[in-house]
């Protein structure tokens, strides 16, 4: 079975790290990304079969729904799973329809229910 590439879009390195570490664990090739616009960048070189994309950037607190909007407008076959501790920090009341992606998962994200989550997307 091939490996299924990730591509982890997010500003903080711990994130990136820990959750890297565990995909990896579990069998996927994982790319990562510390920047939205260097995030949209590898897309074509990664060719990723799923995004993990963050929901908040330090130049914007809603620059990871803009950036959902504009993979899936280029890249439409590329399941985005939106991660973020958003809700917790700062009660956003926003709608999942709000946001271009296939799930919208609250941080921190226990890794079973994320391993399932690819799964199904990935299957």
């Amino acid at each position: 079975m091939d490996k299924k590439n990730i591509l982890i879009i997010d500003d903080d390195k711990d994130i990136i790290e820990t959750t890297g570490a565990l995909l990896e664990y579990e069998g996927f090739t994982i790319h990562s990304a510390e920047s939205v616009e260097e995030g949209v960048k590898m897309i074509d070189l990664v060719k990723p079969d799923l995004i993990l994309l963050d929901i908040m950037f330090p130049e914007k607190k809603t620059k990871g729904f803009e950036a959902a909007e504009e993979i899936k407008a280029s890249h439409p076959d590329i399941p985005i799973l939106a991660f973020s501790a958003i809700n917790r920090e700062y009660a956003f009341d926003f709608a999942k329809e709000d946001i271009k992606a296939e799930e919208f998962i609250n941080k921190p994200v226990e890794t079973d229910k994320l391993v399932e989550l690819i799964n199904k997307y990935l299957a």
